[in-house]
């Protein structure tokens, strides 16, 4: 169970807000993010805190540790300043010259939690976006409490969110037992025998371009066969260009 942050959380919330009207510089907004994290977070200012963390003689701004361990990094910027995606790539190299997985964007008014993998260069996924003074500022900030942070509870809310993106929910949809079953389902409607390929189709026509070109390459998921003639896996094409284009999904 997330740890309830409301009633500190609120206490806050006239501060940034004065600070975001004022426009104060990034070292003001620092000062209160710092006692931020030690009032409404739970971090131990002088054990899990570390101001200017060095990495290869370039700095984060915060770097949090619970247990002795660097869990997540901070990059702060001025309250004034709308936070942007460019903000997110300095710190994302120095989290992986670090093997930091997580960063968090933050101006005291929004706060953003990203995911970083090192596969294949660096990618850079929000995971947690918020507005201090949005309704599920609360739950959304309370992952990142230092007993949550303990807990792995962050991590559960990434792999839920992960489980749940358009590419994961539409490579479960391609696999053969859920496509025969949705076969057996609609023979049961319609009293037709609908061929793989055609519902295939049918599936493909209500998802956008844009969504297939996010996804990526999906191939439909078979079960192995003793036999060596083993039917190889079947890319999922792209539909045509012509379909409208889905708003954007967003993190929650």
């Amino acid at each position: 169970m997330s740890i309830d942050i409301t009633k500190d959380l609120k206490k806050y919330i006239p501060i940034f807000q004065q600070a975001q009207e004022q426009n104060i510089n990034e070292a003001e907004t620092s000062l209160r993010i710092g006692k931020f994290l030690e009032d409404v977070l739970g971090y131990d200012v002088f054990h899990d805190i570390t101001k200017e963390h060095t990495i290869k003689d370039r700095y984060v701004d915060y770097a949090i540790k619970a247990d002795g361990k660097v869990m997540f990094f901070i990059e702060i910027k001025q309250a004034g300043i709308e936070l942007k995606e460019k903000h997110i790539e300095q710190a994302s190299n120095y989290a992986a010259n670090a093997g930091v997985e997580w960063v968090l964007l933050t101006n005291g008014i929004a706060w953003q939690m990203y995911h970083l993998t090192f596969d294949e260069g660096i990618q850079s996924d929000l995971i947690i976006s918020t507005n201090i003074l949005a309704d599920d500022a609360s739950d959304k900030l309370s992952l990142f409490h230092k007993k949550s942070i303990l807990k792995g509870e962050h991590e559960d809310y990434y792999s839920k969110i992960k489980a749940l993106s358009p590419r994961s929910i539409v490579q479960s949809i391609f696999h053969e037992n859920t496509l025969r079953m949705m076969r057996t389902h609609l023979k049961k409607m319609s009293g037709v025998t609908i061929e793989e390929q055609d519902l295939i189709a049918g599936i493909k026509g209500m998802i956008s371009s844009q969504t297939w070109e996010s996804i990526g390459d999906v191939k439909i998921k078979r079960k192995r066969k003793a036999s060596r003639h083993n039917a190889p896996e079947q890319p999922v094409t792209e539909p045509p260009a012509s379909e409208p284009s889905p708003s954007k999904v967003s993190p929650t």
